[in-house]
């Protein structure tokens, strides 16, 4: 009879045990815990689509060019495929633009033909893990926190900290100033990849104060092709 009651004793004990671990909350991330993994999940991917726009002015993008639109495909190690909308002038064109490993190419605004430009160092590549987005992440400063919110129908976490203009101007190959922008990040919640950035405040010494950028990122590790203009 003690026998039987030590084990129904037992028993309650191990339910009111499983109970609490089951019923006990996830541990909150941190803004750090956050920014790691969306640093982690970007070193994994291999391609996205990329959408880069302005408001308040025109973004510099390399030496001697203005866009207020960029959008296109970006595929590890060393390739990129895409279109700006610039000025030259007065006149706004669509300019295609590519990279591939050290070679880049761009149409020609009358022609429309590729014409690769002369030899010249190259822009880190986005997704590069050493010197593209998912190093930049690692260097977000004053970390804060905000309300979840949910980007193109993803839940996501919302942070902001202060990022380096040059960090910034590096991977569009303009000349870097030396202010720090104010940043906003959505990562997803569950896959802890990017899905959006917004940086208020300029990175070259020619773009107006207030110019604001925003970075929206999909289409993680699908197959594209992106080759040599022929």
């Amino acid at each position: 009879m003690q026998a039987s009651r030590r084990v129904f004793i037992g028993a309650l004990a191990l339910a009111g045990l499983s109970a609490g671990c089951f019923s006990r909350a996830p541990a909150e991330l941190s803004p750090s815990d956050i920014i790691g993994k969306g640093s982690d999940a970007l070193k994994a991917v291999t391609s996205a689509h990329f959408k880069l726009t302005s408001t308040g002015g025109m973004m510099a993008i390399g030496t001697g060019l203005a866009a207020r639109t960029i959008e296109g495909d970006v595929e590890r190690p060393d390739r990129l495929k895409g279109t700006a909308v610039s000025t030259f002038g007065k006149l706004t064109v669509d300019l295609g633009f590519m990279i591939i490993g050290s070679h880049e190419y761009v149409t020609n605004p009358i022609t429309k033909k590729w014409e690769e430009l002369p030899s010249s160092t190259t822009s880190p590549n986005l997704l590069d893990p050493d010197h593209g987005a998912p190093a930049l992440l690692k260097q977000v400063t004053n970390l804060k926190k905000l309300a979840d919110a949910s980007i193109d129908g993803v839940d996501c976490y919302h942070l902001t900290g202060k990022i380096a203009a040059s960090l910034i101007a590096g991977l569009v190959g303009a000349p870097g100033t030396a202010n720090t922008l104010d940043g906003d990040l959505w990562i997803g919640a569950k896959d802890f990849l990017v899905r959006q950035i917004v940086l208020t405040g300029p990175i070259a010494t020619n773009e107006p104060p207030g110019i604001q950028r925003t970075l929206t990122l999909s289409n993680f590790n699908e197959s594209i092709s992106i080759e040599p203009p022929s």
